[in-house]
């Protein structure tokens, strides 16, 4: 799913802005931390945890993890540890994986892949709990305002369309009533004349100056 994609399908959520931005916030702050691959049953427990305190829209949450993905994974994670060994002066800023190449059986290996794990993970931990809790101050705001931006337009390219379908009736209406006039005229002109031609015979018929002689009597 692209970037955009997904954050249209976010704004797109039928939520308060407020439970929307939340729920990206957490996300964004899940998302900055070397969780991945456990990062979808995090927010299903924090969802859980925090059900009786308060509410978010844990759609917006899962969506937003999505910012440590395959592709910003690595950077995410080299950066991580370098922010972090700044605090570990005995760490070294460049990662050595050669001790997982040196070793003497199966406890070796394990023995030097949980030291590397404890070089390289405490500083990249560090590092990452820098960075995630200024995510999600950034997260919530943005996502705020752009949910509100995005019904906005939305309710103004709506009422848009409902005027321009108001305006075109309108015009429609006054164009018909234009022509009716004219329509009724040629309608009425026939009766009409019918009216006086028959009012003129009926008038003639019975005018009682007339007098009417029947040439037989006579």
């Amino acid at each position: 799913m692209s970037p955009r994609v997904l954050l249209r399908s976010i704004l797109a959520l039928d939520d308060s802005p407020h439970a929307i931005a939340l729920g990206a916030s957490i996300g964004i702050f899940v998302g900055l931390t070397p969780s991945v691959g456990i990062q979808t049953i995090l927010i299903l427990a924090v969802v859980f945890l925090t059900r009786p305190f308060f509410y978010f829209n844990g759609t917006a949450a899962m969506a937003t993890t999505y910012i440590s993905n395959p592709l910003t994974m690595g950077p995410l994670y080299y950066f991580w540890y370098r922010l972090g060994a700044w605090f570990f002066p005995g760490y070294s800023k460049n990662i050595d994986f050669s001790p997982l190449l040196q070793f003497e059986g199966l406890s070796g290996w394990w023995a030097s892949t949980c030291e590397l794990a404890v070089q390289v993970g405490l500083p990249m931990l560090t590092g990452a709990l820098l960075t995630a809790p200024l995510g999600a101050a950034v997260a919530y705001p943005l996502t705020h305002f752009l949910v509100r931006w995005f019904r906005n337009s939305g309710s103004s390219t709506g009422q848009g369309g409902n005027a321009n379908d108001a305006s075109s009736n309108a015009d429609s209406t006054a164009s018909h009533e234009a022509t009716s006039p004219d329509k009724a005229t040629s309608e009425e002109g026939p009766a009409a004349d019918s009216a006086v031609v028959s009012d003129s015979g009926k008038d003639e018929s019975t005018d009682p100056g007339v007098s009417i002689v029947n040439p037989a009597v006579a």
